[in-house]
């Protein structure tokens, strides 16, 4: 019996530049579809161009002069005490339909890996794998961080024109002075690893995201103001209120001002549900008072990734070193 030798195909690969943006966001149309994913060229300026972090690493893989694979590592910022982390989340992928299962993914993952061992301070990488990726990070090297502390709390409220209502909130983050906020606080922890913010990064992440629309929203009550920034996930029968993230613009941190600011705000949305991210166990009287309840269960798994650093993934690499907000994790 006569065997015909597959042919196998030499890849070029080298770091895309803003030129390549045309053919980076055809691949993903080619890869995902227009209506099931793919980014825009505005969206993908911002993601990983206007990023206030830095520009993000992204590898290319070429069959001649032909586009087939993409791997893009978001560029970001935690901070720890007063030393600020140097991260990467592995975000973006996107294969040729014609090139699937040629081992184009890991092949740009791992020279990705490579090219920031050499060219970057150090570092980890962090990203939240569905069930049917986490198997292949796991096998290059990435470690299961765990899941964190998101809750649910039930509001007695519901309108059908949620979505209209929300419009409103959208239209003051949009008018929001970010240069006037002023000396805000986060309830952050310093010996806790949390996101480097600053009033750039806030602008950057829930204003001047395009395609997502954000809202906000200011409670004010004895003498405490928390501005909230969220968004309304769609449900079966209604939407879901999500506080992505809180700052403080008088008075000092306060879970239950928190929590009553996230109750008001879905009172004038009509939303019955509300999701985000807390610190420690819920408390006897916040089940009963809020609603509250654990669904740590469904909360994104974190995963991460040395670089060049061992003492730096030990610091990262446990759950309890953490300080999340539902911000800091969404896919975007």
């Amino acid at each position: 019996m006569e065997h015909t030798a597959k042919k196998r195909i030499e890849y070029t690969v080298r770091a895309a530049s803003e030129s390549d943006l045309p053919a980076i966001i055809e691949l993903f149309e080619l890869s995902l579809g227009a209506a099931h994913g793919a980014p825009t060229e505005s969206f993908w300026r911002w993601k990983h161009i206007d990023n206030p972090f830095g520009e993000s690493p992204v590898l290319l893989a070429f069959d001649e002069d032909k586009l087939v694979g993409l791997r893009a590592f978001m560029r970001w910022q935690w901070k720890h005490q007063d030393k600020v982390l140097s991260a990467f989340r592995a975000v973006d992928t996107g294969t040729h339909p014609d090139y699937r299962g040629k081992g184009i993914f890991s092949r740009l993952t791992k020279g990705l890996i490579a090219d920031l061992k050499e060219s970057e301070p150090p570092s980890f990488i962090y990203n939240t794998p569905n069930d049917k990726s986490k198997p292949g990070y796991l096998k290059m090297g990435w470690q299961v961080l765990g899941k964190p502390n998101l809750v649910g709390s039930v509001a007695f409220s519901y309108s059908r024109f949620a979505k209209e209502r929300f419009w409103a909130y959208h239209r003051d983050l949009q008018k929001l002075d970010f240069s006037g906020l002023g000396n805000y606080q986060v309830d952050l922890k310093p010996d806790l690893i949390h996101v480097n913010h600053s009033a750039d990064y806030y602008k950057w992440r829930y204003q001047s995201i395009p395609e997502l629309p954000y809202g906000s929203f200011v409670y004010e009550a004895k003498g405490q103001a928390v501005l909230l920034f969220f968004h309304l996930k769609p449900r079966k029968y209604f939407y879901e209120l999500r506080i992505c993230d809180a700052l403080w613009l008088r008075g000092e941190p306060n879970r239950q001002q928190l929590l009553k600011a996230s109750h008001k705000l879905a009172g004038r949305l009509g939303t019955p549900f509300i999701s985000l991210m807390l610190k420690g166990p819920i408390s006897r009287w916040e089940r009963i008072r809020f609603r509250m309840f654990s669904l740590r269960q469904l909360a994104p798994e974190v995963t991460v990734r040395e670089v060049n650093d061992s003492e730096l993934i030990a610091l990262a690499g446990n759950i309890n070193n953490w300080s999340f907000t539902m911000g800091d994790l969404e896919l975007f």
